[in-house]
């Protein structure tokens, strides 16, 4: 991974934040994500207050991205564990996925939630192959915290309590 960097996420990431929000929503692109006010509110108004996050790259090219959103239980969030649980997205392009990507965006993720005294949690599907990565770094399911997803399956909460 000698070749991949990692830099924060900024405004001007926008559109290319898009683009990873339609990967990790099984969208077929940018714009398909943005007519589903559901995934799409993972992004809406980005950078609003509390909005953090990474990108990896592999020289001049996006091959990955992470960022948290602390949702308020008023948006209909998925899961709503608390004011200091921001929830994260995250994809990785397909054509660098198990180089480890995945796990740097989410060692930096971790260590900058810790910085800011936060815990995180995330929605994934029950047959999501990341699962296993995210239960690596430390995200437990949260025990009856699973709900229909919108294509017919199951998704789940899980949380990192990180130390503070």
């Amino acid at each position: 991974m000698a070749d991949i960097t990692l830099r924060a996420a900024g405004q001007h990431d926008l559109e290319l934040l898009w683009r990873f929000l339609a990967m990790a929503a099984y969208e077929p692109d940018a714009e398909a994500a943005k007519a589903v006010p559901f995934v799409g509110a993972h992004l809406v108004g980005w950078q609003r207050a509390g909005d953090f996050g990474f990108v990896a790259e592999d020289g001049a090219s996006a091959v990955g991205a992470v960022w948290a959103r602390q949702f308020a239980p008023a948006e209909n969030p998925a899961f709503f564990i608390d004011w200091r649980t921001p929830e994260i997205s995250i994809a990785v392009a397909a054509q660098v996925r198990g180089r480890g990507v995945g796990a740097m965006l989410l060692d930096a993720m971790i260590a900058e939630a810790a910085r800011r005294g936060l815990d995180l949690t995330l929605n994934v599907r029950h047959d999501n192959p990341a699962r296993r990565l995210y239960g690596r770094k430390g995200f437990q399911v949260i025990p009856g915290a699973e709900v229909p997803n919108r294509v017919g399956g199951t998704s789940l909460a899980m949380l990192l309590r990180t130390a503070h």
